[in-house]
């Protein structure tokens, strides 16, 4: 049986559970702290977009320019 459809803020849930699982682990190479703090900060990026995208707004557009139909 296929699972049930997520809504974005269920998709919004899971981007935030899966950062703070990621965050304040200690560790022992330079590599494995770059990677997990690039993960953490992709995850804070894709969350902002997703409220972003649901709020139906482009913060980089003027008032004055006509928004581009969403395909």
């Amino acid at each position: 049986m296929a699972d049930k459809a997520l809504s974005d803020t269920e998709v919004h849930d899971l981007l935030h559970e899966a950062q703070s699982l990621l965050l304040n682990k200690t560790v022992k190479t330079e590599n494995g702290r770059q990677v997990l703090s690039a993960a953490i900060r992709d995850l804070d990026v894709l969350q902002k977009a997703l409220i972003i995208m649901s709020e139906g707004t482009d913060p980089l557009q003027s008032d004055r320019e006509p928004s581009l139909p969403r395909a």
